[in-house]
This record gives C-alpha cells, sequence and structure tokens, in this order.
C-alpha cells in the first residue's frame, strides 16, 4: 500500500514538473529561420547538384495550404497579418514528393511591417536528388484570391467555370476557403481598360451526388453571406481609396436613413487577386447591389412585384434582376417618374412627393455634393421601387464611385481619369435634387441646411473623412500592393499623396459650410459639365 502510494506521488511530482516545464520553457515551433541555410550549406547542396529551368515545384505549403503565386515570375505569395509584428509561425514545405525546401535569406531578422510594406521577396531554394532551382516567396498584407479556371483560359465576356480560393490574412487556422465557381467580365466603360472587373458565381456539388451544381452561400471579410460576387479592378482611381471612402460615407448616412429590412448600400474590401498563376494586382471584393440587399419582392414571390431600375446613362434604363419577361407594364412606375421629373413647376412639386422618399432624395443630393459625384449626374444611380402602404415609392442610391473628390474622365488619359481643379467649386447638378430645393418641396431647403450641419458632426466632419483616408491607405499601401500593382498595371496611375487628397477633402467641406447657409443660391453656383 505504501508503495503504491509513493508511486502516486512520484507519479504526480513528475506530471507536475511535466506542467511546470512547459509553462516556464514552452515548446517553440518551428518557424520560417529554421529553414535558413548558411551560405556555405547552400553552397555545398548547389555544388552536388544541377540548377534546372524545369519546375521542380507545383505549389508551395504554408501552415497547410498552398500558396497562390505568380508563375511567371516564380513567386509565391503568403498573406499575413500586417498589423501584428511578429512573424507567423510556420515552415515551407513542397506539394512535390522529394522535393525540400531550404531558405536563402531569413525573414525572421527582418521587421516583418517594413519588410510587407516594401514588398520584399526572399529566396528559396527548393532541392530535389539531382537538381535545384531558385523561386521567391513575397509577404502581402492583404487577403488574397485566386481565380482559376478549368480550361486555363482568361477569363472573358462569356461565362467559364473553375475553382475560386480565398485565403485570409489575419490567421493560419482555418485560413483557406474553396469552392467551384463561374466568373465573366462585368462593367460599363471599365470593359475598355486592360485589368477588368468580374462577377463571380460560387457553386458546390449537389448533395445527391448526382453531379449537378447548387449555391454556395459564402461569406467574406464581415460581409452579406451570398453565392454572387463583385471583383472591382479599381483601375481608373489612382489612389485607390476615393471609391471606398464615399461608398462608406454613404453606407454610414443616406442608407440607414432608408427605413427597409434590406441594406441600401453594399460593402467593399480591399484583397490582392491571381488569376491562372498569375498576378492581378488589387482589387475590391464588393458585394453586389440586388434584391437580396434591398429586400425587394422578386417575380413569382409574394405579390405585388417590387422593381430595381438601374440608370446606366442619359436616358438609358436598365430593370435589374432575373425576370421571365420584361413587359412595358414593370416600367411603368420608372415613367411616371421620368414624366413627373419634366413636368412643370405646379405639378412636380405635387405629384413627385406622392411618388418619391424626398428625404431620401436630398441625401444623394447632399451626398453627391460632398464627393463630388460627376459621374452619377445621369448614370450610376439605382432606382429600388418598392411597395409601401398600398402604394409604390421610389428610393435612390448612387454606385460606382471611383469619378469623385476631383477625378473626372478623360478618355485620351491611359487610365481614361484626370483630375480637375475647378470642379472643386462647382455644384453637380442633379436635376432632382436640385428642384427640389428650387420649388422648397417639404421645406427642402431648411432640411438641407439641418442635415448637413448634422452630418458634419459624423461622416462628413474632418476627423471622420481623414481618419478613414489614413485606414483606407495603411491597407493599400502598407500591405505592398500598392506599390505591385502599380507595377502590374502601369497606365493605370498610381498617386500615393493622400495628405493632398485629405487637404482637398476638407477643402470641400469648409467650401460647403458657406454654401449651404443658403441652398437656393447655391443652385446659382456654376455647374460641373462633361
Amino acid at each position: 500500500m505504501r508503495n503504491r502510494r509513493t508511486a502516486l506521488g512520484i507519479g504526480l511530482l513528475l506530471l507536475i514538473c511535466g506542467c511546470l516545464r512547459f509553462v516556464l520553457f514552452p515548446l517553440k515551433l518551428p518557424d520560417m529561420g529554421t529553414q535558413t541555410l548558411s551560405g556555405q550549406e547552400a553552397e555545398a547542396l548547389m555544388e552536388s547538384r544541377t540548377v534546372t529551368e524545369d519546375e521542380l515545384l507545383s505549389g508551395l505549403l504554408f501552415a497547410g495550404e498552398e500558396l497562390p503565386w505568380d508563375r511567371p515570375s516564380g513567386t509565391f505569395y503568403l498573406p499575413v497579418d500586417m498589423d501584428e509584428p511578429s512573424w507567423e509561425t510556420g515552415t515551407f514545405q513542397a506539394a512535390d514528393s522529394g522535393v525540400k525546401i531550404w531558405l536563402l535569406d531569413n525573414p525572421a531578422e527582418d521587421d516583418k511591417q517594413e519588410a510587407v510594406r516594401e514588398g520584399k521577396s526572399y529566396r528559396i531554394l527548393a532541392v530535389s536528388k539531382n537538381s535545384y532551382r531558385e523561386y521567391r516567396i513575397v509577404f502581402t498584407g492583404l487577403p488574397v484570391l485566386t481565380l482559376d479556371t478549368d480550361s486555363g483560359a482568361e477569363i472573358r465576356y462569356e461565362e467559364i467555370h473553375g475553382t475560386m480560393r480565398f485565403y485570409k490574412a489575419d490567421s493560419k487556422t482555418d485560413w483557406v476557403t474553396e469552392s467551384v465557381m463561374s466568373a465573366h467580365i462585368r462593367g460599363g466603360s471599365s470593359r475598355l481598360n486592360p485589368k477588368k472587373s468580374y462577377k463571380m458565381t460560387l457553386y458546390k456539388e449537389n448533395q445527391t451526388g448526382s453531379g449537378s451544381l447548387r449555391q454556395n452561400q459564402m461569406s467574406f471579410l464581415g460581409m452579406r453571406e451570398d453565392d454572387e460576387w463583385l471583383l472591382y479592378a479599381m483601375y481608373s482611381e489612382d489612389t485607390k481609396v476615393r471609391d471606398k471612402l464615399s461608398l462608406d460615407i454613404w453606407n454610414e448616412s443616406g442608407a440607414l436613413q432608408i427605413d427597409s429590412e434590406g441594406f441600401y448600400g453594399y460593402h467593399m474590401e480591399y484583397i490582392e487577386v491571381f488569376q491562372n498563376g498569375e498576378y492581378y494586382g488589387i482589387y475590391g471584393l464588393m458585394e453586389p447591389v440586388d434584391y437580396k440587399q434591398l429586400e425587394l419582392t422578386k417575380e413569382n414571390e409574394a405579390q405585388p412585384v417590387e422593381y430595381l431600375y438601374k440608370q446606366k446613362d442619359p436616358g438609358v434604363f436598365e430593370l435589374k434582376g432575373s425576370w421571365t419577361e420584361q413587359t412595358e407594364e414593370d416600367f411603368d412606375m420608372l415613367n411616371t417618374y421620368l414624366a413627373y421629373l419634366e413636368a412643370d413647376d405646379v405639378e412636380f412639386a405635387e405629384m413627385m412627393p406622392q411618388l418619391i422618399n424626398v428625404d431620401n432624395a436630398l441625401d444623394v443630393w447632399l451626398y453627391l455634393q460632398a464627393v463630388i459625384g460627376m459621374d452619377n449626374i445621369e448614370r450610376n444611380i439605382f432606382y429600388p421601387t418598392v411597395w409601401e402602404e398600398g402604394e409604390y415609392r421610389i428610393q435612390f442610391m448612387p454606385w460606382d464611385m471611383d469619378y469623385t473628390w476631383g477625378n473626372v474622365h478623360d478618355f485620351d488619359a491611359g487610365n481614361r481619369t484626370r483630375f480637375s481643379e475647378e470642379i472643386l467649386t462647382m455644384r453637380i447638378a442633379w436635376k432632382l435634387g436640385d428642384r427640389l430645393i428650387l420649388l422648397n418641396v417639404e421645406g427642402a431647403r431648411e432640411k438641407i441646411k439641418a442635415r448637413w450641419k448634422e452630418l458634419r458632426q459624423t461622416v462628413y466632419s474632418d476627423e471622420w473623412l481623414t481618419e478613414h483616408i489614413d485606414a483606407y491607405a495603411h491597407q493599400v499601401v502598407d500591405s505592398g500592393a500598392f506599390e505591385r500593382d502599380g507595377v502590374r498595371w502601369v497606365n493605370s496611375g498610381h498617386n500615393g499623396d493622400y495628405e493632398s487628397l485629405k487637404k482637398l477633402v476638407c477643402e470641400r467641406m469648409a467650401f460647403l459650410d458657406e454654401q449651404f447657409e443658403n441652398p437656393l443660391a447655391y443652385l446659382d453656383l456654376k455647374e460641373y459639365v462633361e
């Protein structure tokens, strides 16, 4: 009995000592530094083998996942948490049997955040029994999305199928998701740019095993869960922050004023994209504006059906959504609105408030003045038409905000954009808002004054605007993506002078502070004409 007690005591003591050992001297996981060869070690390995131009690697793994890579340059990319100064723990492995991976440069010896910001590449040595080849690894601070088509063909205008992989940057646990996908080029005038925007639809195999595909609802970076996503190229916008700044302003102002179960805005987050083993640069991963986002009733659902119109160009509208058949009746509410918009003052003032949400329209008008939305005067506006209390009511929502904050069209330029100093003190003449103010419909002038003062305390305050510009610049620049995108797309324009952008934004706000003291007089200001 005494021996059993002694044995138990010794066992307990050893257990306690073992626990203390791991507390005081925790087990150190292997890291990238352990794979770094000294100069002599590298020389010895290479002397006994022959350098080859053939691919030794079909893939490179980190934390159990195969990394995205730019095959033409032999460069792999590892997304990392750029706000965490410590390097990620883990080692690289070849996807190929019989190939070992060594580092010729040690990332652990460098300041991580500086290396990420500068896009520093580190040499990797892939070694087989008889040969070796050198590759590179770059650490990016942004999430990464890869698109690999089944045929290996570039994504074009027709739908093409393949596989999507999404890599988080801030974690190495469950950090990669994969899905079958289809994609095609999207956009209007942006289709003319060499860097294309895409629409991506996600699928998964049918659980019955029939081989057919069904929707694959996924969420990325805190955005909505869905099977349809947009990849926005941001080619024409040189700072890569104007669009996100503008859409986030709308999300925190006009979108929140609309009483609806849906959300009358959309979100975008920065990522980097690879297509068929080639680096494609920085993109915005975006939610689409559709019936789901706005909680509109579709065709063949509960009646009455609701509508989502979009103005594409002056006098050019389309009805969004999947319709069995579009009839003239489906455009009745849009045509009624357009008739009221052109009606005489008496009819406009009497009938327009019965059809539209006046406060929403004034929010859009204010918004276009603030962000200098020249490309939204007669295009890039959604018209959700909802059924409320026994009648239709039209709302308004801006979209595609890259031509803002002084940027205007220049079709002779490489990125089809130029900066206009003149527009900074001009008026954006959105006809509906102008007429509501001119005729003082529902007290529009006082509403504009009060709403502007309210918003200047929040999303239009100098503090909110400059803080958000800094945050966006941190993402695109300190991740290294801004510089890489500039190398990949030399004609798209890249302007990293964010201090000047902040100054411009604050000066526009101060200019409007003075102008909106008399909204009616503001209508006499020279308007921007393209």
